[in-house]
């Protein structure tokens, strides 16, 4: 009863509309397709789609998802307000921080595409000059789940359809960009979508019930 209204003021906003939409549809048709697919025969499905002229795109759009681009907007964000940043802050540590543990206690014999299709599999794949690629510790994606507590986190903050669409955008294709190139299966990106996108919310929506004085300040306003 207590965390109903909070989720009703925080979420319920029109502007989040297209986020809500685009990742409805994500969850039933990737939860379908893994249904009917094996792990490694997603990856083959998917791997067909490999154009030379997209390489240079999903190259440096995976970037988006790290840890450095998470620092940068944290960074960038202090000269907002303090609430947003301690918003995002805490959404990339938490849920970043979660990702690492199941990766490297829990599901740590999970390997990458590389190294399965290399070694345990007659099947190729194709992969892009010059990229180094990861071999273990596959599931979840760190990088989806840190693009998805990123760009939820400010399309949340944002209210503002447009910037809605623009967050989405970049989360989906940061996280795509893991499987293009064969960094993750695409288990590994829908699960670690789903970490990212429920941290994001569920600490959006704690916050938004508190009220502290310093929240509105900045350091460009003290």
């Amino acid at each position: 009863m207590y965390f109903r209204p909070i989720v009703n003021n925080a979420l319920r906003h029109k502007s989040y509309l297209p986020f809500y939409i685009a990742y409805l549809l994500f969850l039933v048709l990737g939860g379908i397709f893994l249904f009917i697919t094996t792990r490694e025969g997603s990856h083959l499905i998917l791997n067909q789609f490999f154009y030379d002229s997209m390489h240079p795109f999903f190259k440096y759009i995976t970037h988006i998802g790290d840890g450095m681009m998470a620092a940068a907007i944290v960074v960038i964000v202090l000269f907002v307000n303090y609430k947003s940043t301690l918003q995002i802050g805490l959404t990339a540590i938490i849920a970043g921080g979660a990702t690492q543990l199941l990766k490297n206690f829990v599901f740590d014999s999970f390997d990458r595409p590389s190294w399965f299709f290399k070694h345990f599999s007659e099947s190729s794949i194709q992969t892009i000059e010059g990229v180094d690629l990861n071999i273990h510790n596959s599931f979840p994606s760190g990088h989806t789940t840190t693009a998805f507590a990123l760009y939820v986190s400010l399309l949340l903050l944002t209210k503002n359809s447009k910037w809605t669409v623009f967050f989405t955008f970049l989360a989906f294709a940061a996280s795509y960009s893991r499987v293009y190139l064969s960094q993750h299966f695409f288990i590994d990106i829908y699960f670690g979508s789903l970490m990212g996108t429920l941290w994001a919310l569920l600490i959006f929506a704690f916050l938004s019930n508190l009220n502290k004085p310093w929240f509105n300040k900045s350091l460009i306003n003290r």
